[in-house]
């Protein structure tokens, strides 16, 4: 049992590529995990997506320029540079177009993106004779075979994010949270949304090599996206993103070894497990955390029918025309609201506050004006009181009053029983 968890657990550590592999990947996924939380709260998950796109027409460039300057001297360099560049021109014409005409940003990107993309096809196509590029590596990258170079630059573009991310923290927030305020408080926006689209194009250069860019844009969006449903403040948010991207990365690494996958592809599939699990269990914003709340909630016609049928007379929870389970759950909710004695509810039975009693005078009232109301509207009786039982949750104070000046302010209802004044409903 002990050599099965060494082989499964500690064995894959043994191995220099392993290793690598997860410093490199752990390091991508902390400054992608922090820069992605951003992306979340301002809604820029499809800039992430374009930036991986419009690399392509970079790539193909930088190699053609490269090979013509450096005859058979080409390096990885010179491919990401010219990576770089095409990113940071796609994010300068995104918010030129978007700010320049009648062209949202969602329309922008899609034009901008489709249009790079489809020219780095038709560069590399074109030129494919020329061009030795391997696509599957591009896009799905080879973490298992990062050389130390690739290492050392995702380390560099890792910390310079950060950096920036430390010294623009204020500036990035508000213009995140509230861009309105940032602007009318002399804040430069502009200046911060472009910042902000040339750290994703950097984040997306360096990690060409390790995940490849299509499964950066996840690494981007994932880890950050699962902690927005885990905390409500950003220095925690940051803080449960970076854990997170790291724990995809170690896991996934993993789970390539246990199935013989690719790294890049199993990093993203736990990183999805994970985001599941959490959409799940998140404690406040889970899925689950919501049923419990939908279970919990009391309806307030609930409330309302205990409330009368207390004022009626009916005082034992068994009694209740609506069930036993739903008569009580109505009666914990008004012992939080202080219309039913705790003491009461414990014995099953029900007894009023003074306030109860002024909530269910004012209920009562209501189901009788209607009553009224309906029957001199030309309804039989049995049909007003039947449609008063719903109505009477309608118990607006205006309507009341305009109902009891219409049947000249009447003492009885139809069945002559009396009716509680006004002032008697609080």
């Amino acid at each position: 049992m002990s050599m099965w968890l060494y082989d499964l657990l500690i064995e894959p550590w043994t191995h220099a590529y392993f290793i690598k592999a997860a410093l490199g990947g752990s390091i991508i996924a902390v400054a992608c995990a922090v820069l992605g939380c951003y992306i979340i709260l301002r809604k820029m998950a499809f800039i992430g997506d374009a930036m991986s796109h419009a690399l392509l027409p970079g790539v193909g460039i930088g190699y053609l320029v490269m090979n013509a300057l450096f005859p058979g001297g080409f390096t990885a360099g010179g491919l990401l540079l010219g990576a770089l560049i095409a990113a940071v021109l796609t994010s300068l014409c995104i918010s030129f177009l978007s700010n320049a005409g009648r062209i949202a940003e969602d329309t922008a990107i899609g034009i901008i993106y489709t249009g790079l993309f489809a020219a780095g096809v038709v560069i590399l196509t074109r030129f494919q004779q020329h061009i030795n590029i391997d696509l599957n590596h591009f896009f799905q990258g080879d973490i298992y075979g990062i050389a130390w170079s690739d290492l050392w630059l995702g380390a560099a573009v890792a910390s310079v994010v950060l950096a920036v991310i430390i010294i623009f923290y204020r500036h990035l927030t508000i213009v995140s949270f509230d861009p309105t305020m940032a602007a009318s408080i002399g804040l430069p926006t502009h200046f911060i949304h472009i910042l902000l689209t040339v750290m994703i194009a950097l984040i997306c250069v360096a990690g060409i090599s390790m995940v490849g860019v299509i499964m950066i844009v996840g690494l981007l969006i994932t880890p950050a996206a699962l902690a927005y449903l885990l905390t409500d403040r950003l220095p925690h948010m940051m803080i449960w993103a970076a854990v997170m991207g790291v724990l995809s990365v170690v896991l996934g690494l993993y789970f390539s070894e246990w199935v013989n996958a690719s790294g890049g592809g199993s990093i993203m599939f736990v990183g999805f497990l994970l985001f599941i699990v959490g959409l799940i269990l998140a404690p406040r914003y889970g899925l689950l955390a919501a049923w419990l709340r939908r279970r919990r909630i009391v309806p307030q016609a609930d409330i309302e029918d205990v409330l009368k049928l207390a004022y009626e007379g009916c005082c034992q929870l068994s009694d209740m025309a609506m069930g036993v389970v739903r008569a009580t759950k109505a009666a914990r909710q008004m012992v939080g609201e202080e219309l039913l004695d705790p003491t009461s509810l414990r014995q099953g039975s029900i007894l009023l506050t003074d306030k109860g009693r002024q909530e269910a005078a004012h209920i009562m009232r209501s189901h009788q004006l209607w009553e009224g109301h309906l029957i001199q509207a030309g309804m039989t009786a049995q049909a007003a009181h039947e449609a008063a039982e719903a109505l009477e949750h309608l118990h607006h104070r205006e309507v009341l009053v305009d109902f009891a000046a219409e049947l000249e302010h009447p003492v009885l209802d139809v069945d002559g029983r009396p009716i509680p004044p006004a002032d008697s409903s609080g």
